[in-house]
């Protein structure tokens, strides 16, 4: 296990986002992909596919920064940080928003499991909570005096 070319990997990953290449990225991963931060309905490269264009087109305008980069073994970690317009319509089966055109940042962890010079397990945490907030698309809550 190379875990230079592994942390590599995921590099080029989030520069093939940057570089809109959503072809690109999902050609990183195993056909099979087990995917944990998707649905069911979403598995493997195709659903990652689909995921990537979906994200795309909401935030057309996404820029995606590794911000650290760690390796273990097999697993790859990545801090992401993303800032985007929301100029397209969110499109996600279980939460489907309009677009807003308002600005977001958020961070994300991902980690990857390579075999084979491919990516053939995703995990990720997100702020999903936050970013519909930055959205507009859930309320803060009220301060308590």
């Amino acid at each position: 296990m190379d875990q230079t070319a592994n942390k590599e990997l995921a590099r080029r990953y989030f520069s093939l986002l940057n570089a809109k290449d959503l072809d690109g990225a999902a050609a990183l991963t195993a056909d099979d992909l087990k995917n944990h931060a998707a649905i069911p309905e979403a598995q493997g490269r195709s659903g990652l596919r689909r995921i990537l264009g979906k994200v795309q087109n909401a935030f057309p305008d996404a820029d995606y920064r590794c911000e650290d980069v760690f390796a273990d073994a097999d697993k790859v970690v990545c801090r992401v940080s993303m800032r985007g317009t929301n100029t397209g319509p969110i499109e996600f089966l279980r939460y489907p928003v309009g677009a807003t055109n308002k600005r977001c940042e958020t961070e994300t962890i991902h980690i990857f499991r390579v075999a084979g010079g491919k990516i053939v397990e995703h995990w990720a945490g997100r702020d999903d909570v936050g970013v519909m907030r930055q959205l507009g698309q859930l309320p803060f809550a009220e301060k308590q005096s």
